[in-house]
């Protein structure tokens, strides 16, 4: 009789080691977010890039060529290069790669024109789109895969795009105003 009870108390046993070792390990790592082990966001770590970018690359680069060069890099040559790298650098996109989220209201009257790359998301009102005569295509309508053209009306919750800056823009029906999540370039215009 004692023998059928030897093996489930020593499963128990192993059990209540393997819990307490386990809670030992847990409480020697590191805290989340703490130094030993950070937490990184996409806006950080583009700050950290852009900043490194900005400041290391110039210096490194005049480094690079005085000591290819020693004695022979006449300053003239060392600022053109500085120059050329901080106009290289001038061209990346800002802010690590992200857009800002707006939230806009566009009242009745006005029309969001959105400029290429723009995305935007109707939240409240009823809205349709607007095209200037040199538009070559409408919205792109990413959650339904479709085109939206001249007087379509924009669905709400649909992540529309504007694949250029050619006057696309959507406008409020009615005396109502539209509520709208933009990430990217916009513009508030008056409505013809």
């Amino acid at each position: 009789m004692q023998r059928r009870f030897v093996w489930p108390a020593l499963g128990l046993v192993l059990i209540g080691c393997a819990f307490f070792v386990g809670r030992a390990d847990a409480q020697g790592s590191a805290t989340p977010g703490s130094s030993q082990d950070p937490l990184a966001s996409v806006s950080y770590v583009g700050q950290a890039v852009q900043n490194a970018l900005t400041q290391q690359v110039p210096a490194l680069v005049t480094q690079g060529i005085q000591s290819a060069l020693p004695g022979v890099v006449t300053p003239l040559v060392q600022s053109t290069v500085q120059t050329d790298v901080q106009n290289a650098i001038a061209t990346l996109p800002q802010g690590g790669g992200s857009e800002q989220v707006a939230v806009v209201s566009v009242p009745p009257g006005q029309k969001l024109v959105a400029q290429q790359g723009t995305e935007f998301i109707l939240r409240g009102g009823n809205g349709t789109v607007s095209l200037s005569p040199t538009s070559a295509g409408g919205f792109s309508d990413l959650t339904g895969g479709q085109d939206l053209g001249q007087g379509a009306s924009v669905p709400m919750n649909h992540l529309l795009l504007a694949a250029r800056s050619d006057g696309r823009a959507i406008t409020p029906v009615g005396n109502v105003r539209l509520l709208v999540i933009v990430i990217g370039q916009y513009t508030l215009e008056p409505g013809s």
